[in-house]
């Protein structure tokens, strides 16, 4: 951080903490206990390993050990058309909850679904999977910025995930309900660095690992976070005698199972994070006491005077442009001189640490400076050494 923000910043909080502060600790803290016991949950994993029907077993199994109120019903938002295939599941496993089924892709339908979720009209809800929505909120801000848009940029993904985590995850951690949602899986690359046979050195992206296909670290807002696989064991000439799914915990906030895995899951596995839920004490937690921000924002004095600075080097950049120097050695160290001359450097680095007030000053000074100037190329050094810079531009 800059010394001069810090500065700024230090000065703020002092100014804060030495206001009186009138709120009893007990009135802004209370003694620790869980808003809470709702469930969140995600399950990844590539096709075929069994993320949907394990998430489904889980969902069963909650509603049985939580006390859920069945009254409510569960609402499936379903873009896989897998939830046909479940039809008969829930009507055995789950005959006194009614399921609600919606197909869509769309973030806006996910959004109203918390909104249902948390206002107590749904006792669950199922998302599967999250990451068709996710590439649905990729393609539309493709489309609203170029139609012939086809490749995302560093400068796209920089607007698209803080968005994201802003409309979606943030919205999902702080809601109050019990939410699951699948995704599907993807490798992670890095790039390493290696010597080839003749000993020069090479990069390549190297597969790492594995991840759910979203955005950020959406997979790992939940309690729970599953990673799906699907085993096959082959006979001796090579053909597949035996599948089977594995679920690897990767998160698991209660410590219970995490890092294990479990070959053709059932809710049993995962009943100990679940039970841990249902023992902990839940009680009133006190939020936010202040919306105030103590972050530096573009109305503070350090940041307007940055950006004034910046105008002001693009100025003086343009000013030699004009003047079309440059192009020569002699040009060169003619531009140097100039530099010491009216800002007291020749560093471009140490000019951009100078004061505002300095580098303007400096500026207007350079510019009538080369107004003033009409002799011919001969005449510059004599010009500059004798030409008297006015005390009141604060150069001197």
């Amino acid at each position: 951080m800059n010394a001069k923000l810090s500065k700024i910043i230090v000065k703020r909080n002092k100014n804060y903490f030495n206001n009186k502060i009138t709120m009893e600790l007990k009135n802004f803290a209370n003694e620790l206990v869980a808003a809470n016991n709702f469930i969140k949950a995600s399950f990844g994993g590539f096709a075929g390993t069994g993320k949907t029907r394990t998430a489904t077993e889980f969902i069963l199994g909650c509603y049985k050990l939580m006390n859920i109120d069945k009254s409510k019903p569960l609402l499936f938002i379903d873009n896989e058309k897998g939830s046909r295939f479940l039809i008969p599941f829930f009507k055995e496993k789950l005959p006194d909850v009614k399921v609600l089924i919606k197909e869509t892709v769309q973030l806006d339908d996910v959004l109203t679904a918390f909104f249902y979720l948390e206002n107590g009209d749904l006792s669950f809800l199922f998302i599967d999977s999250l990451t068709k929505v996710w590439y649905k909120y990729v393609d539309q801000y493709k489309l609203g910025i170029s139609k012939k848009k086809k490749f995302m940029t560093m400068h796209d993904w920089g607007n698209v995930i803080p968005e994201w985590q802003k409309v979606f995850a943030d919205r999902f951690v702080q809601i109050e309900g019990n939410c699951v949602f699948t995704g599907r899986g993807g490798h992670k690359y890095e790039l390493q660095e290696f010597e080839d046979e003749t000993g020069k050195k090479k990069k390549e992206f190297v597969q790492t690992g594995v991840k759910m296909k979203m955005a950020g670290e959406t997979s790992f807002e939940p309690d729970l976070n599953v990673w799906m696989d699907q085993i096959q064991e082959l006979d001796e000439k090579g053909k597949v005698k035996k599948v089977y799914r594995d679920a690897f915990i990767m998160k698991d906030r209660a410590n219970l199972i995490d890092g294990k895995t479990f070959r053709n899951p059932t809710f049993e596995d995962f009943k100990p994070v679940i039970e841990y839920l249902m023992n902990i004490p839940i009680g009133k937690v006190e939020k936010e006491s202040s919306t105030k921000s103590h972050a530096p924002s573009e109305d503070t004095s350090y940041l307007k005077e940055k950006k004034n600075i910046e105008i002001e080097l693009e100025n003086i950049k343009n000013v030699f442009t004009l003047q079309q120097m440059g192009k020569t050695a002699k040009e060169n160290e003619w531009r140097v001189r100039i530099m010491k001359k009216f800002f007291n450097t020749a560093s471009w680095t140490q000019l951009q640490e100078m004061t505002y007030e300095h580098i303007r000053n400096g500026r207007i000074e350079l510019e009538l400076f080369f107004k003033s100037w009409t002799g011919s190329n001969e005449d510059k050094d004599e010009y500059l050494n004798e030409y008297k810079i006015p005390e009141q531009a604060g150069m001197k």
